[in-house]
């Protein structure tokens, strides 16, 4: 195919990136012979792991400062793109109105089309090189770990994960894996400790981990017995199963690829995976550790409703529960009644600042122990802090930033702590 002009590349990109998730329409694009992935058994997918890689790897470095260029491009990439964000919810997310919207998109495609264009001349001489020249030049066809995390952040981005109680999940996931216990005449039997049945989990996340787990472990206690057992350690949740068989005791292979995956999936939810061989050798236990699973509570003061809402998404799946409140003047008596872990608060809002409601709420002793978090898209680092709030973190703020400034005043608050109204 003849080498477009930059225009029409551009073009061919804007509408590929419009349908980045419809495989069956991105096997049509012309980008799949221009970057070199014609002979990839399925183009549509090649050419969707080219673009998604691309845009990530335009993520700065961390010490790369927050409001930078750099930043704006990659986070308006993969607002609109990868995770499917609509306008009003990425100019939300970037602090900008939808007017300065459409100047950071021009500027974020133009980069990410120029780091395309700069490809295509490496790839005018595929006829000559090796049929892989492609793949050494975008790794269009990756690992089977690569092709995995690529899975996992496409369910990640494009849906937030259902919650379910943690009972309903066992149940699914024992009612799944029946048939293949029975095949291979294992009893299967399943245990959960008071209090734990209703605590909510990824329904999709903890059913798949599972599943994976008990593919792999029945088979090999065929004539045995296995157990799913859930207790709480204290400071987490821990799901094991234990498989035990009289006479030759069943082996289980740490390094076997389907126990790879299942502890793939687990660190991508932020659990772990752990397996133990028991001391009498009659078995073994794999132990899936869950992160924290309580509901800690995090009061939103902001007049704009669309901000708790992303704020929300962002706590999605996590041990944190957003409470948002649109009125100021409501925030004091709410802060009061809830007793958050933390406040985010906004300063600007009409009728009543921000500033007004921080002074209300340190100057009360019910809440003057509570952490609050000024969030704005106003420089004023420097003025919060000397006003005594705990943390400042400047709009847009990423996913990362949210929960690691929430991590941080958990840890060292100590919350719930002893100073907290019941």
């Amino acid at each position: 195919m003849q080498k477009p002009t930059y225009d029409e590349f551009v073009g061919y990109l804007r509408s590929s990136l419009h349908y980045l998730y419809d495989t069956v329409h991105l096997r049509r694009s012309p980008l799949v012979q221009l970057l070199g992935l014609s002979t990839e058994f399925d183009q549509g997918a090649a050419l969707q792991r080219v673009l998604t890689d691309t845009i990530r790897a335009l993520k700065p470095a961390d010490d790369e400062p927050p409001q930078s260029a750099a930043w704006r491009i990659h986070d308006t990439l993969s607002l609109q793109y990868i995770r499917q964000y609509a306008r009003d919810a990425v100019a939300m997310q970037l602090g900008i109105s939808e007017r300065q919207l459409r100047r950071e998109q021009r500027l974020a495609l133009e980069a990410l089309a120029q780091r395309l264009w700069q490809n295509l001349d490496l790839l005018t001489a595929r006829d000559a090189a090796p049929a892989r020249t492609a793949e050494t030049a975008f790794a269009a066809a990756p690992h089977k770990d690569q092709a995995l995390n690529d899975e996992l952040v496409w369910l990640q981005g494009s849906a937030q994960e259902q919650l379910e109680p943690l009972g309903e999940i066992l149940h699914t996931v024992h009612t799944l894996a029946q048939p293949l216990a029975q095949q291979w005449q294992v009893p299967l039997e399943f245990s959960i400790a008071s209090g734990l049945a209703d605590v909510p989990l990824s329904q999709l996340s903890m059913r798949n981990i599972l599943l994976t787990i008990l593919s792999v472990t029945i088979p090999l206690t065929s004539g045995g017995e296995a157990a799913i057992a859930v207790i709480h350690t204290g400071v987490r949740i821990e799901i094991e199963i234990t498989c035990s068989r009289i006479g030759q005791a069943p082996v289980l292979d740490k390094d076997d690829p389907r126990m790879k995956t299942a502890g793939q999936l687990a660190a991508f939810y932020g659990a772990e995976l752990a397996i133990d061989r028991h001391p009498q050798n009659v078995g073994f236990t794999v132990t899936l550790r869950l992160p924290a699973t309580e509901q800690i509570p995090v009061l939103v003061i902001d007049d704009n409703a669309g901000w708790d809402e992303m704020l929300k998404r962002y706590a999605a799946g996590s041990r944190y529960h957003i409470v948002g409140v649109h009125q100021p003047h409501a925030a004091l008596s709410l802060a009061e009644k809830l007793q958050p872990a933390a406040i985010f608060l906004d300063v600007m809002m009409p009728e009543i600042d921000g500033w007004q409601v921080l002074s209300e709420l340190r100057q009360e002793q019910t809440t003057s122990h509570i952490p609050i978090v000024v969030c704005t898209a106003l420089p004023l680092e420097g003025l919060a802090l000397s006003l005594g709030v705990n943390a400042f973190l400047q709009k847009p703020v990423t996913q990362d930033q949210f929960l690691g400034v929430l991590d941080k005043l958990i840890s060292t608050s100590g919350w719930p702590s002893s100073s907290s109204v019941a």
